[in-house]
């Protein structure tokens, strides 16, 4: 679109679009945003700590909790999402590092988080740039 402007005008126009470029890239990354949760939450679900043998009759239920939540900022713009386990939040932290036994010792670690917190940061870019174009 060729548009002609004055000198005096020049510093308007450039405002304006880039304005409207602003708003363009804050859906974007919405979009963003909301695509790589939903991507987590699937890795997560997949990402099975425990899917056999004697965890076998929680693992199910604890795969089912992981879900995301989007809030809007407070003072921004933009958007933020937690990826959580809604139902066995308290056991995550336990599954991911290992924890202490009663009668002494450790259980082994699941790591199950940090490689698809891994994941989704690389993918987050990625898909904010797709949403963009």
């Amino acid at each position: 679109m060729n548009k002609k402007v004055t000198v005096d005008n020049l510093a308007k126009e450039i405002e304006k679009s880039l304005n409207d470029f602003v708003g363009v890239t804050e859906e974007a990354c919405e979009k963003g945003v909301i695509e790589t949760s939903e991507d987590a939450v699937k890795a997560l679900r997949a990402a099975n700590p425990a899917g056999s043998g004697e965890y076998s009759k929680w693992s199910k239920a604890y795969n089912k909790g992981w879900t995301f939540r989007k809030e809007k900022k407070k003072g921004a713009k933009g958007i933020l999402s937690t990826v959580w386990n809604e139902k066995h939040y308290r056991l995550t932290h336990l599954l991911e590092k290992g924890h202490a036994k009663v009668n002494g010792g450790r259980t082994r670690a699941f790591p199950h988080i940090a490689p698809v917190e891994k994941q989704c940061e690389d993918e987050l870019v990625t898909n904010i740039r797709k949403n963009i174009e």
